[in-house]
């Protein structure tokens, strides 16, 4: 039986995003809750409540084309790397397929975490 052997590089990555996935998590359940008690509440206007509605559905749409873009950026520069000579493992190609993944994720990331900052004053985990 022969061992596959991942690289210290591809771990670390593989660390990072797990992290950074349930960051994620933790934040969407947070602003979920905000959200939830402030349109359920009976104080406030309306309007205020309408414009929390678009803001999260704006934002959904600005994050999944800013991921978009991220990705093919993320993609263009990992043919360049393949196309060079720079990837020679399947390890390699491992590292590069999991950067394309997290540049997809991260302007949704950063969103998520920006609206539970900004509806509940969360902290992100140590």
């Amino acid at each position: 039986m022969r061992s596959i052997m991942v690289s210290k590089r591809l771990e670390r990555r593989s660390l990072a995003m797990a992290k950074a996935n349930v960051q994620t998590g933790v934040d969407a359940a947070l602003t979920i809750a905000a959200r939830t008690q402030d349109w359920l509440s009976s104080a406030g206007k309306p309007a205020e409540k309408a414009r929390e509605a678009q803001l999260m559905v704006q934002e959904k749409f600005d994050a999944a084309i800013e991921g978009a873009f991220a990705a093919q950026a993320a993609w263009g520069a990992f043919v360049l790397k393949v196309a060079f000579g720079g990837v020679r493992t399947p390890n390699d190609v491992s590292f590069g397929l999991a950067g394309i993944a997290q540049a997809a994720a991260k302007p949704a990331r950063m969103k998520v975490r920006a609206n539970a900052r900004r509806l509940t004053g969360a902290k992100a985990l140590p």
